[in-house]
């Protein structure tokens, strides 16, 4: 009997915190950007809108509401290295190696991300860019929060990670938009934007969607040549450059 009180008692209070939680609606402008030999970046805009959830009544939407949007790239490892002095050359020495590292990081939000919630509730979230789930060094761990700093520094002068503290626009109580800019140096693979909803520093809601960005056309054969048959690429690159440098001096003594 009391077990079974005990359940209904958290059952209860289950259904209580669910009452209290939003509803994100959200969306992109578009769900995949073409990289030709043209292309000189994109912008793409991430837009949505708070709800009540279906158990809510209808003032249990208000207006104090922050948003913030993590757009991430396709993960892979990367190395920082630490260049050394020896004997008058440069040469690598020191080196850490971080896995499942996002190739991409841009953080968007409507306020200074310190005004939305601590550091330790954004942390938890990945809403840093280097929160522990995208810092995990492999072996060697000592310096690796001055590695991590110096990869992080690395990224954000190549603007791949970026943070934008007044880049989400509300146009309503509860209508919000944003946008992002996509370098032309930006990495091909699948992509996901998160948007997480805070109230009083506390995060209610979160949606993720997903977007790609591909190389297509003649540059995606030249790519995936280079790529899956890279001894032929490479042959055939010479070749072309040995004909190509004939040609021109035939050209030249006529």
């Amino acid at each position: 009997m009391i077990f079974r009180l005990l359940a209904v008692l958290l059952f209860s209070l289950f259904g209580i915190f669910e009452a209290v939680a939003q509803r994100l609606v959200s969306a992109s402008s578009d769900p995949q950007i073409s990289i030709t030999s043209t292309f000189a970046g994109e912008e793409i805009t991430f837009f949505g809108n708070i709800e009540k959830a279906f158990d809510q009544q209808a003032d249990a939407i208000t207006n104090n509401y922050n948003i913030v949007i993590a757009v991430r790239g396709p993960t892979s490892t990367r190395v920082a290295r630490r260049k050394t002095n020896q004997f008058g050359i440069w040469l690598n020495g020191e080196e850490i190696a971080f896995k499942n590292f996002p190739s991409f990081f841009h953080i968007i939000s409507n306020l200074p991300l310190e005004q939305i919630a601590d550091p330790e509730e954004l942390a938890v979230n990945g809403l840093a860019f280097d929160s522990a789930p995208f810092l995990q060094p492999i072996g060697n761990t000592a310096n690796v929060g001055e590695f991590s700093q110096e990869l992080i520094r690395l990224m954000k002068e190549q603007y791949l990670y970026k943070r934008i503290d007044h880049g989400v626009t509300f146009h309503s109580d509860t209508f919000y938009s944003a946008r992002i800019e996509l370098p032309a140096h930006v990495p091909n693979g699948n992509y996901i934007a998160i948007t997480y909803l805070f109230q009083d520093g506390k995060l209610k809601a979160k949606k993720a969607q997903r977007f790609s960005v591909r190389t297509v056309g003649f540059e995606r054969f030249l790519s995936t040549s280079a790529k899956d048959y890279s001894f032929l690429y490479g042959l055939v690159s010479v070749l072309l450059a040995i004909f190509t440098g004939w040609l021109s001096g035939v050209a030249f003594r006529r």
